[in-house]
């Protein structure tokens, strides 16, 4: 058996931008880059979501997920995807080498706000399969106010009941893991009524390292979720470690004092599930459970959560085959077109597969320098046949043909050909093939140089007289 550890954040931000320093997101205390999560997880929540700041954001990184990026491009991670609705915003990054065994990759997204039309509540979900198990992440924000507890509870059931991922309709609780997070809302239980200055001089008569939800029992058997879930009324089957934190809402903008307007309560939160908590192959373990008191830009603390999860090695940790294996590119020269040959095995390339250009130290798989779709046309030939002897004269639609060539694995050679824009400038870069019809990463290549052609000067002068 293998682990993979996940480092999950939630954090509402009330349409405050990040203008300081990210790097208290990670609570990671100097480790090494071995010790380092495999996963990343950012749900926010109350992005500021103007009209001209859908619009920028549907063609540029936000400024959360591009300040996100800017901190975990030092640690090599790789963002893999980000699921935006109004003010709901989903992050996942991942360690460069995971990235070739990254799989079915699908997004979702529920809007429970306003007669379930506008997106400022519900929920946006990523789920994936990696090394044969499969992973759901939801990033959530449920009704406000302490008098909507039923409402609440339905955002729950609407979310569950209405999201499906892939031609396999595959729903939530159907992953071998499941990480849900966000601003749930959920307050404390109206029926022990405490007053916001009673609740807040509670916690602040503990000393702030203590503040648990153990030392702050008397508040937290009021938690409205806890109860919920010991009801079965939602999140059934779901689990949390006790929250090692005092209530993080609602806080002053900036202060570490509460603001008296509002009761203090949990309403940041992070739950797991697994597919069947008595199967040994699906293990999950909360490693912990805190917030940041250091991040003060909004009247919430951000809470994180660090966990690992058991993965089967049978055929899938140690050992994992890749349907494509790119065939190294010894050269690569400027402006003109250049050839790469596939590996491919037990797999049928499909029209819209399309393969990526990256620089060799990508950060997001959204930055693809350019790409080519696999034509309409794949060409089967043999060495006979006049064509494939005159295949740099090949038109740009059938730039992609099975060569007769087998692999003692049966895999047969593919040969590609890019164009002389594919890419413009010197430099290291790689290749990633992308499957069209489960949204996988089926293959990448090793690093390439990039160098413009030699030209060998021509001393010889014909005169004429």
């Amino acid at each position: 058996m293998g682990d993979l550890t996940f480092y999950t954040v939630t954090y509402n931000v009330a349409t405050r931008s990040p203008r300081q320093p990210l790097e208290d997101l990670l609570q990671w205390n100097g480790r090494t880059e071995h010790q380092l999560p495999d996963f990343c997880l950012f749900g926010f929540q109350e992005i500021k979501a103007q009209p001209q700041n859908l619009l920028l954001d549907s063609v540029f990184d936000d400024p959360w997920t591009a300040a996100l990026r800017d901190v975990l491009s030092g640690y090599h991670y790789v963002k893999i995807r980000t699921v935006k609705m109004v003010g709901l915003l989903l992050n996942v990054f991942c360690k460069r080498k995971h990235v070739p065994l990254l799989k079915e990759m699908q997004t979702s997204e529920t809007r429970t706000g306003i007669l379930g039309v506008w997106g400022n509540k519900g929920a946006v979900s990523f789920s994936f399969k990696i090394y044969g198990a499969t992973i759901c992440c939801v990033n959530c924000h449920f009704a406000a106010h302490e008098e909507y507890l039923k409402h609440r509870i339905n955002d729950y059931h609407t979310i569950i009941e209405s999201q499906h991922f892939g031609s396999s309709r595959k729903v939530i609780l159907d992953h071998d893991y499941v990480f849900w997070f966000g601003d749930l809302n959920f307050r404390l239980d109206n029926s022990k009524l405490k007053s916001a200055e009673e609740i807040a001089r509670h916690v602040n008569n503990v000393n702030l390292s203590l503040r648990t939800a153990t030392t702050l029992s008397d508040i937290w058997a009021q938690d409205e979720l806890s109860s919920v879930m010991q009801k079965s009324k939602a999140f059934k089957g779901f689990f949390e470690h006790l929250p090692m934190f005092p209530p993080t809402y609602r806080y002053i903008f900036g202060s570490g004092s509460y603001d008296l307007k509002r009761r203090p309560a949990w309403t940041d939160r992070i739950l797991y599930k697994t597919i069947d908590s008595s199967n040994e192959k699906c293990v999950l373990e909360v490693l912990s459970y805190k917030y940041i008191e250091s991040i003060r830009l909004s009247d919430h603390r951000p809470v994180y959560s660090e966990s690992s999860v058991q993965i089967s090695s049978e055929g899938h940790f140690n050992n994992v085959d890749q349907p494509v294996i790119f065939q190294p590119i010894k050269t690569w020269q400027l402006e003109t077109e250049n050839e790469v040959n596939l590996q491919i095995k037990e797999y049928i390339p499909w029209v819209n597969d399309w393969i990526g250009v990256f620089q060799e130290k990508y950060t997001s798989l959204d930055d693809y320098i350019s790409y080519v779709y696999l034509p309409s046309e794949i060409m089967e030939c043999d060495e006979s046949n006049d064509q494939y002897r005159r295949f740099d004269d090949m038109t740009s639609v059938c730039r992609v043909k099975f060569v007769p060539e087998v692999f003692s694995d049966g895999s047969k050679r593919v040969c590609l050909k890019f164009s002389e824009t594919s890419v413009l400038n010197p430099g290291t870069y790689r290749l990633i093939y992308f499957s069209s019809t489960n949204n996988s990463v089926l293959g990448v290549s090793n690093p390439f140089i990039a160098t413009k052609q030699t030209c060998a000067l021509n001393t010889s002068h014909e005169f004429g007289w």
